[in-house]
């Protein structure tokens, strides 16, 4: 008998009822794995070379895995309300690891620490830490916290929370939802902001293009740095903020034309638009930088 059969056969038969028949969970995600108790200062360390790991918090003291374990792959469980660790272990002598797709559900308010190789992520108001090789990351719902990175994969942020950090290297990054303070950056790859609630946010490239679309938040402070890259922002005609616009050798393309900078060089501008409402500062080596309205 199998390590996960065993497991789940040692279940009380009053859990197993519970999990079988738990709100939120989906016959698509398989037969169920592992289950504990759990409450919202557990923590939780997931590991899944290949294949999709989704995360769902839910108002449950509990754990609950469902999913399927590609050929050869063996599913790990176990820790207690302290914390406890789950996944798939790789059998480095077959070569590459095979798909394993497994859900996990648990408590709102818990911290995870999400690692994968190929595998994508997937979280649904999870808080903590997700990082995959090459993997793409997508996050949404209410969390209090979201730390995600890849090398190569691509990243959608799409969350309500107050803090959230964001790193890929040739992915695609975008960042939307209801976050308030953000720290973004990519190496090559393009970056997407149409989150309007950020109040503090850093955006960094090397040669990746920078898009802003919408209305800084008054009162908010943003930066943006790029190497080569260019920064686009695509403003509200009526948008309030103060900009400072400055390249080494990149162009400055001012589409609000019917304001006057306050002060203009060839490579720099400060231009106040509206009330001034958010301090916007943009700084490029050769990345042209353009304002234009929507």
């Amino acid at each position: 008998m199998s390590r996960t059969m065993s497991f789940v056969t040692s279940l009380p038969i009053w859990l197993c009822v519970a999990v079988a028949s738990a709100e939120g969970q989906r016959d698509s995600d398989g037969p169920v794995l592992g289950a504990k108790a759990a409450v919202a200062t557990t923590s939780f360390k997931i590991y899944n070379p290949a294949g999709r790991v989704r995360i769902v918090a839910w108002d449950r003291d509990s754990i609950v895995v469902r999913g399927h374990i590609g050929r050869g792959g063996n599913f790990f469980f176990g820790g207690g309300l302290q914390g406890m660790k789950f996944g798939v272990e790789e059998d480095s002598s077959k070569g590459k690891a095979a798909r394993s797709d497994f859900t996990a559900y648990i408590p709102k308010g818990s911290n995870v620490s999400v690692r994968t190789v190929t595998a994508d992520i997937e979280g649904v108001g999870a808080a903590g830490w997700f990082y995959s090789v090459s993997g793409a990351i997508r996050l949404s719902g209410t969390t209090k916290s979201v730390e995600a990175e890849s090398m190569n994969g691509n990243l959608d942020i799409d969350v309500v929370s107050p803090w959230i950090r964001a790193r890929t290297g040739d992915g695609h990054l975008l960042i939307r939802g209801a976050p308030q303070d953000v720290d973004a950056a990519t190496i090559a790859g393009t970056m997407d902001i149409t989150a309007p609630s950020v109040l503090r946010g850093q955006f960094t490239s090397v040669s990746g293009d920078i898009h802003y679309i919408g209305a800084p938040a008054p009162g908010g402070i943003f930066e943006f740095s790029n190497h080569s890259g260019a920064v686009d922002m695509q403003l509200p005609r009526d948008v309030s903020g103060s900009f400072v616009l400055s390249s080494i050798v990149g162009s400055i393309e001012n589409g609000f034309s019917g304001v006057r900078p306050a002060a203009s060089t060839p490579h720099s501008m400060r231009l106040n638009l509206g009330r001034g409402g958010a301090n916007v500062t943009v700084r490029t080596f050769k990345g042209q930088i353009r304002l234009r309205p929507n």
